[in-house]
């Protein structure tokens, strides 16, 4: 990750602004996804273009695999969220396939930082709606009393390492 514009601002007490190339190309990506959502827009036309019908197959596409893996409308609600991040992770990996441009999904920096703040919100979420059930992910069931301890070491060790195996398979 470099630096391709930085300014230095003493009058703000050791302010340093940059841009690097990581976050120029995340840029870029999102005004992708801007431009092909503005070209999606049908306009209330009757005949779609071709923009609007490949923009809706993905959706339908990723709707329906959300639907199928999340059951009820209660679990609808974090379709807005995987559409997104799908769509952010598709362009950006679709740019870093140009050659000599950067891959910004092949940085660990960025996919560990998504996988620990989609763990750490889904966490926040279980916990909200559970409470200090929640918690019970980590006993086993079936589980002796006096391997309890042990057993719920292993198990948050195990919840803690699906934070670095996401953020593996993202790069």
């Amino acid at each position: 990750i470099r630096d391709l514009l930085s300014l230095d601002a003493p009058i703000f007490g050791n302010l340093h602004i940059s841009i690097t190339n990581i976050g120029f190309y995340l840029t870029i990506g999102g005004l992708f996804i801007l431009t092909m959502s503005i070209l999606s827009t049908n306009y209330n036309k009757l005949v779609s273009n071709n923009w609007s019908i490949s923009q809706e197959s993905l959706y339908a596409t990723i709707h329906s695999i959300v639907t199928n893996q999340i059951n009820g409308k209660s679990g609808q609600i974090y379709f807005p969220f995987i559409y997104t991040l799908f769509i952010v992770i598709l362009m950006n990996n679709l740019i870093g396939m140009v050659p000599y441009s950067f891959a910004s999904t092949s940085h660990f920096v960025l996919t560990f930082s998504l996988s620990f703040t989609i763990v750490l919100g889904a966490t926040i979420l279980g916990f909200q709606k559970h409470g200090l059930e929640f918690f019970s992910l980590l006993v086993p069931a079936g589980c002796p009393l006096p391997l309890l301890p042990l057993l719920v070491l292993i198990e948050f060790i195990s919840y803690l390492a699906r934070n670095i195996s996401l953020g593996l398979r993202l790069a």
